[in-house]
């Protein structure tokens, strides 16, 4: 089964897309900050993740940052309300080429995962 690593500092929005992500047929482990999601990223061995910019304690870049120099072919996909607040240019240099903004489509988030993972129904 395909894992996917959600991480998103609100909880109710953690909560709406791991319940959608389940009904796709996906196992969602989830975390509030980039340093919880770095643990994970060894204990748990996603196939991708899922990661909001904004947080408290370790934002999404510098997550994804970490995660894409040990494994540049690790699927991202970034989300947030707040994507213009920064440069495309540092985000795609960081590897990421998925972002989505917030308020999220689920079908598109389910179309981008599926596609980055070949997950099968």
């Amino acid at each position: 089964m395909t894992k996917i690593l959600l991480v998103d500092d609100e909880a109710d929005i953690r909560e709406m897309i791991s319940d959608f992500l389940q009904l796709e047929g996906y196992q969602v482990v989830t975390a509030g900050n980039g340093l919880e999601a770095l643990e994970f990223m060894k204990q748990e061995q996603p196939n991708a993740a899922i990661v909001d910019i904004e947080m408290p304690k370790m934002n999404g870049l510098e997550f994804a940052r970490q995660v894409l120099a040990e494994n540049p072919d690790f699927p991202i996909i970034i989300i947030s309300a707040y994507v213009e607040k920064y440069s495309m240019d540092y985000i795609t240099q960081i590897g990421i080429k998925n972002i989505l903004r917030k308020p999220i489509n689920l079908l598109e988030l389910a179309r981008h995962i599926k596609e980055l993972t070949n997950h099968k129904e």
